[in-house]
């Protein structure tokens, strides 16, 4: 397989990334796993929703440089991305909440106030290294 059919093959089956953010405090890492949306149509791009009143949202507020891997599907293949920036697309939750409702079974336990109490954020980057059967890098222009 390409680089590019296994950067897709590994994001349309990646249940989770782990995202780093940059504490309050600075310079230190913060981690956590998170669900995840992904559409071939903007390759360089990934979207997540999250609670608006979390440490999370605060440290994106505070710092919109954040890096994620996705969690191994395969074996040992993943997604790493350093540097990808965060930007409130909350006028795109309706068709991605619809999105998560159907990858996520646990999705649909969040109710519309809970959903009213989300902001949504498109991740972009320039490139991302594929750890498939090697290490690639694939670039977006």
């Amino acid at each position: 397989m390409s680089t590019k059919e296994n950067y897709n093959n590994i994001l349309n089956q990646a249940t989770h990334i782990a995202l780093a953010t940059e504490t309050l405090d600075g310079h230190t890492p913060s981690v956590r796993v998170v669900n995840f949306l992904y559409f071939e149509d903007t390759p360089n791009t990934i979207y997540i929703a999250t609670a608006r009143d979390t440490t999370k949202v605060r440290e994106i507020e505070t710092n919109n440089h954040v890096s994620f891997t996705t969690l191994p599907v395969d074996g040992a293949d993943a997604v790493r991305v350093t540097g990808a920036t965060a930007t409130q697309v909350n006028e795109k939750k309706p068709e991605l909440f619809v999105a998560m409702d159907k990858k996520y079974d646990s999705f649909s336990f969040f109710d519309e106030a809970a959903r009213a109490n989300m902001n949504a954020y498109a991740l972009t980057f320039p490139a991302a290294e594929v750890f498939a059967k090697g290490l690639n890098t694939i670039t977006f222009d």
